[in-house]
This record gives structure tokens, sequence and C-alpha cells, in this order.
């Protein structure tokens, strides 16, 4: 197998450097590339005002699964370093080359892929409830194991700005949920009931 690595590894360009604060992808330039990140760490935001952080990534962790295969010219998140970043470009054509050469990976790519559509028709089934309350409960009641318990994130700020309601608004929804005996709440662990 050392040389099939090594056929593997041709196919890839050289990494490339950011420094902290440089833009690695943006809306407006974007590689049609997955970015594996080599070392280092990186953000991405929304490309909108205020921005609001969507996700970190660290050594490891890859981007970018969306530029590939498909029409769109944009990109919907800016991703920047936060420190000195290396990051690996894979593009489309070295992908399928990769794919033809061990037919597996493609089966993980779409594996890998189907859990991100997964995942997002989640959000949309969170964001599209009828009030903050409904939000909130569908969140919870998706997390839940077997007996309804979930415990809170410790930064209720983000799950606030996710479900696009403000902390204050998180925290009534809570006390409501409660008083109306939907869920119990034990310091930061929730269990739903009848779920």
């Amino acid at each position: 197998m050392p040389e099939e690595r090594e056929k593997i590894i041709s196919l890839f360009s050289p990494e490339k450097k950011f420094l902290k604060g440089e833009t690695i992808y943006s809306p407006k330039s974007f590689q049609k590339a997955i970015g594996y990140i080599v070392s280092g760490s990186a953000v991405a935001v929304t490309d909108n005002q205020p921005k609001v952080v969507m996700k970190s990534f660290s050594a490891g962790m890859c981007f970018g699964a969306a530029a590939l295969f498909g029409g769109e010219k944009n990109y919907v998140s800016e991703i920047t370093a936060n420190e000195e970043t290396c990051v690996l470009f894979i593009d489309e054509g070295q992908l399928i080359s990769f794919f033809e050469l061990c037919p597996k990976t493609a089966v993980n790519y779409i594996n890998f892929l189907s859990d991100k559509i997964r995942f997002l028709n989640r959000k949309l089934k969170i964001i599209s409830c009828g009030s903050a309350q409904d939000s909130l409960l569908k969140y919870l009641a998706d997390r839940a194991d077997e007996e309804g318990k979930v415990f809170l994130p410790k930064n209720m700020s983000m799950l606030a700005k996710m479900l696009g309601i403000g902390r204050a608004s998180l925290y009534r929804c809570l006390d409501s949920l409660e008083k109306e005996g939907k869920i119990e709440k034990n310091k930061n662990c929730i269990r739903v009931k009848n779920l």
C-alpha cells in the first residue's frame, strides 16, 4: 500500500500558509475546493452583518464541501485564520482522481455530505417553528436521549443566536416550558417530557 499512498499524495497541491486574521475563503474569492486544516485553526462567520460565528475549525477538520460539484458561483461564509494556519486545498479534479484511485472514498464522501444535509434539515425544522418556545422545544427534543434528557450548552448566547432569539427570551422560554410541564430543569440538564 505505500505506492498507493504515494500516488494519492502526488495528486494534491502543496499546502498554503495563512497568517492570523488572514482570509482563507470568502464569498467573493473561494477556490472551489475543499480546505483541509493541516495545522493551526480557523473560524467561519456569516457574510452578512452582524457577523455570526458559524463554526470553528482545528487541525484535521475540513471546510468547503459545498463549493464542489455544482454551478454555484458564491460561497456563503468567510473563513479566517485564528493563528498561523496551513491549509491543503483539494479541488474537484483532484477529488475525482482520488475517487477513481480509491472508490471507497467516494462512498465516504457521500456519507459525509448526507450527514451535513441531515444536520441542515434539523436546523431548518427548528427555525421554521411558529414561536421561539416551539423552536426551543424542538431543539431540545431532537437532542434528547432515550430518557428525554439533554444537557444545555455552556454558551447559551450561541444557542440563542442559533434559534434566532435573544438570550433573555431563551431563558423566558425555558421557564415557560417548565411551567407548562413540557420540560423539567435540573441545573444544565433538561428532561423533555412526553417524547
